[in-house]
């Protein structure tokens, strides 16, 4: 039964569209749905040990990430504990009724992520799931989370290298050092920064916030990333379509309106996507300027303009050495070769993984019907390494190859996505859930055959 707040017994049964839960989504406005229920969380979320976490959720139905979140506590339960809601100044402001929203509206519609799940209740594949790892964790006495050493090294072992690389790149002018300086800053941002953003590092603030900055020196905007790609995680591939859309006009789904220009794709996909880090580099900081809505610390505007100082500093440096051409060239080596490397490692997706969320603009029919876990798995593929080079960019990378199993349990630190594949690939089998593992090239052919597929002129 639903639950009913002793001041007002009708509140739990009041309405929430989608739209309107959409609105309060700051810091100082804070709905959630869960399950079905709206709930205010304003009050709770200075009261929560990492009040972060909310970032990127805040106005959406983030029941699976909840219960992801989770694994080894019965936070369902708790959730619909009277006396613990109101002891944490929860409130439930209503039902969540999705019955007038659609998936897709505008080529200008931000959020993607209208689909709302079955009740994870009722869901056998994720709560057998959630059961086996919970089971795993405890029996090997493994947390979710690296202690503050392991995080220490892995933050110590990532800087060293960019130290290294940006001295030869700059310092010595090296072409070679700007590309693997690239590559490495993709990796680092994704097995370091990409699991803070999730709360999934360390336990240690300071470290934390230390280690989210190494985005923001390669370019990017750490607070930015936290927004649109929890979004990511709320509906499968909606941020990053809307991240590219807006910079390069792909056709990835089929609900997105067919152009006559969209038969070129495959071909200024990859050559859009080779600038992709000249615009996020100025439009990053722009960003965080002007969406100061979702800065909680004060510290966070100064940690990107340095990390951004940090970063630029040797290159001037190297401008007053070998000249500012030099300089631009050598920039510009690194900007190619930290898009290019972003995208081969982060658009890794198996042509599948697109069908499941091929619908047409009304999904009605298809509100509460899909399986959170379900659609994570459908909508992810695994890759594994074939030889040394890949097995080292599967460490380097932060074993991000395990896509499925970060989509499952995304606040989980990388090392463990590896040792639960096996249960998830079990789980997955018992419940004829496809899951798709197969070599780096394979998965990036199939890719790429979407994108030709969706080009294609629709038929009747």
């Amino acid at each position: 039964m639903p639950i009913q707040r002793k001041e007002d017994n009708s509140i739990s049964e009041k309405p929430i569209s989608y739209a309107e839960l959409k609105k309060h989504s700051t810091y100082e406005d804070a709905w959630i749905a869960i399950d079905g229920s709206v709930y205010d969380i304003t009050a709770f979320i200075p009261k929560h040990p990492f009040g972060d976490t909310f970032r990127g959720n805040l106005g959406t139905d983030c029941s699976g990430l909840f219960s992801s979140a989770h694994v080894r506590t019965d936070v369902e339960k708790l959730i619909k504990n009277e006396h613990y809601l109101n002891a944490n100044d929860i409130k439930i402001v209503g039902y969540l009724d999705v019955s007038q929203d659609n998936l897709y509206r505008d080529g200008t519609q931000k959020y993607l992520d209208r689909i709302v799940y079955s009740k994870l209740s009722d869901d056998k594949f994720w709560l057998e799931l959630k059961s086996k790892v919970r089971k795993f964790l405890i029996e090997n006495h493994e947390l979710p989370y690296y202690s503050t050493l392991e995080g220490a090294i892995y933050l110590i072992y990532h800087s060293l290298i960019f130290t290294f690389l940006a001295y030869i790149t700059w310092f010595h002018n090296s072409i070679l050092a700007a590309i693997l300086l690239g590559f490495h800053l993709v990796c680092a941002s994704a097995g370091v920064s990409h699991i803070v953003a999730h709360f999934g590092f360390t336990k240690n603030k300071l470290l934390n916030s230390i280690a989210l900055h190494l985005m923001d020196l390669g370019g990017y905007s750490s607070l930015e990333w936290q927004i649109s790609h929890q979004t990511h995680h709320n509906q499968p591939h909606s941020s990053i379509d809307y991240q590219t859309n807006q910079y390069v006009p792909i056709r990835i789904h089929q609900y997105v309106k067919y152009r006559e220009h969209h038969k070129y794709q495959y071909i200024y996909f990859w050559i859009g996507i080779l600038f992709y880090h000249f615009r996020i580099f100025p439009m990053s900081t722009i960003w965080v300027f002007s969406h100061r809505e979702f800065v909680r610390h004060p510290y966070e505007i100064f940690a990107h303009l340095l990390a951004k100082a940090i970063f630029l500093s040797p290159v001037i440096y190297c401008g007053y050495l070998y000249g500012i051409w030099q300089a631009l060239i050598l920039f510009g080596v690194y900007s190619i070769a930290y898009s290019f490397f972003a995208f081969i490692l982060l658009y890794n997706d198996h042509e599948e993984n697109h069908q499941v969320l091929a619908l047409n603009e009304n999904i009605n029919a298809f509100q509460k019907r899909f399986s959170w876990a379900d659609v994570q798995v459908r909508t992810s593929g695994d890759w594994v390494p074939s030889n040394w080079l890949l097995s080292f960019v599967e460490f380097h990378y932060g074993y991000f190859n395990f896509h499925i199993e970060h989509h499952l349990f995304p606040s989980f630190k990388p090392s463990l996505l590896k040792q639960i594949s096996p249960i998830v690939r079990e789980v997955c089998e018992q419940h004829n859930v496809p899951y798709i593992s197969t070599t780096f090239i394979e998965m990036h052919k199939s890719f790429q055959h979407h994108i030709i597929e969706m080009g294609l002129p629709q038929k009747n």
